[in-house]
């Protein structure tokens, strides 16, 4: 009995030493540590340029939608600040047989290359002159009116205003306010100055 446990116990040990793992031979752990290395090189860049693809291309879409989106806000702004800077007028409407709109209508389409219209709600209504604007990605037209105020009239409708020019857009800006709203294939914002109380 004491033989057989010895002996037992003897196999179990040898069986133990001889599954133990021990150290691989440093060439074939240099060579497998070279292979995983390259392998993880490989898959590496590709993985990490199509992840920067999809967060550009995702990002940049959600980023655009929300740009374009806003592009009738971020113009009227820069109406308004411009409308406070009074830049000169370039045209002048004089006293003839053409009303003061269609002499306008007249000088933009040499001026600025499109033909700047006065809005329906302001049509019939007096202006002093005009001139041209370059906006961030379009064209404007600005008319100052008799009245102290102006309207901007962009050579294309602008996103995020409403199509409907009896319900614009509303904003204020250092004590200024515009409407905003797109009417016949044309923006349109309308400033007016602080304590302006004539109705629009």
């Amino acid at each position: 009995m004491t033989r057989d446990t010895a002996s037992t116990s003897g196999f179990d040990r040898q069986l133990k030493d001889a599954l133990r793992p021990g150290a691989a031979p440093d060439d074939l752990r240099r060579s497998l540590l070279r292979a995983a290395g390259r392998r993880r090189f490989l898959w590496t860049w590709p993985a990490l340029g199509i992840a920067a693809l999809l967060m550009v291309l995702l990002g940049g879409g959600t980023w655009g939608w929300m740009v374009r989106g806003q592009e009738g806000a971020r113009l009227s702004r820069a109406a308004i600040r411009m409308f406070m800077e009074a830049p000169g007028m370039a045209f002048t409407a004089e006293a003839s047989d053409l009303d003061s709109g269609e002499q306008g209508r007249r000088w933009s389409a040499q001026a600025a290359g499109f033909s700047a219209a006065l809005p329906k709600c302001l049509a019939g209504q007096a202006m002093k002159g005009g001139c041209v604007c370059d906006m961030e990605a379009c064209r404007a037209v600005c008319y100052y009116l008799q009245d102290g105020r102006a309207i901007y009239v962009f050579d294309r409708t602008l996103r995020g205003l409403p199509f409907d020019p009896a319900q614009p857009r509303r904003l204020a800006s250092e004590g200024h306010r515009a409407q905003a709203w797109n009417e016949n294939g044309r923006g349109y914002v309308l400033v007016e100055p602080p304590g302006w109380g004539g109705q629009s």
